[in-house]
């Protein structure tokens, strides 16, 4: 069990299955920060934000003070945590007032896709800190079928909060693009993007060698043994997004808690 859950999963085995964490009561004592989240989020919380510690990073005596900072102070305030498609279809259904904002990583990259998903109070207050922007109001039936049909193209989802433990956001998204991808493996700011709660494993007996899974993982984790002729995890660097899961024709991968392997303090 991480950091997070110990504190807020209260009498769940997973904080963001906690019910309390999406409550109004909490989202409302959160309302001047999730105001300035709203009104601020898709360039200076964001944008900026990245770009100073890209360049403060090249100074070594302040690279690690700022990362230490950023996990300690700023990560409470705002960070992320991979989650898979799975546990994100429970989410759905702790949370209200789903709606899809664009995505900011792909507005740097000059693409425009709405694959940012935000509920509770955040899309009210989004609307009107930008009147000028869109914001797609959906269902939960139709979040899952959303998510689901990303999850299938190679989309992994991130859970976020706002003032630990508040839940504001699922984002989808992909390494080309991902700014908390960016922040954890370029940067090395955890709270970030965390790592999941799971880790994937290979059936070695199952496995057919067929090498889908390499082109699947977006974080470097799956190799191929040559003398074997079988894929396998290496735990120390799954995320637990789970996509390969799905990826894999012969069955041969499933997603297990990270709490019960050697990977557990790895987060």
């Amino acid at each position: 069990m991480c950091e997070i859950c110990k504190k807020h999963a209260g009498s769940k085995d997973k904080w963001y299955f906690n019910p309390k964490n999406y409550s109004k009561e909490m989202g409302e004592a959160r309302i001047e920060f999730l105001e300035k989240i709203a009104g601020k989020y898709f360039e200076e919380w964001t944008i900026c934000g990245y770009e100073n510690i890209e360049r403060i990073k090249k100074i070594p005596l302040l690279n690690r003070l700022l990362i230490n900072l950023e996990d300690r102070y700023f990560g409470k305030l705002h960070g992320a945590q991979i989650i898979p498609l799975n546990d994100v279809l429970k989410v759905l259904e702790l949370c209200e007032n789903p709606a899809l904002l664009p995505c900011v990583c792909r507005q740097i990259a000059g693409k425009e896709k709405y694959c940012c998903l935000t509920f509770g109070l955040l899309p009210e207050l989004y609307k009107k800190a930008n009147e000028d922007d869109y914001v797609e109001e959906i269902s939960i039936n139709e979040a899952k079928r959303i998510l689901t049909t990303w999850d299938n193209e190679g989309f992994y989802h991130t859970i976020l909060w706002t003032k630990m433990p508040y839940v504001t956001n699922v984002c989808n998204c992909s390494t080309p693009y991902c700014l908390a991808y960016k922040g954890r493996v370029e940067l090395g700011i955890k709270s970030n993007m965390y790592k999941g709660e799971y880790v994937a494993k290979v059936n070695q007996t199952v496995c057919s060698g067929c090498k889908k899974c390499l082109t699947i993982c977006p974080f470097g984790a799956t190799s191929f043994d040559i003398a074997e002729g079988k894929a396998f995890k290496d735990i120390r660097k799954c995320f637990g997004c789970g996509l390969c899961v799905p990826g894999c024709e012969n069955n041969a991968i499933k997603l297990i808690e990270r709490r019960l392997t050697t990977a557990k303090n790895l987060w």
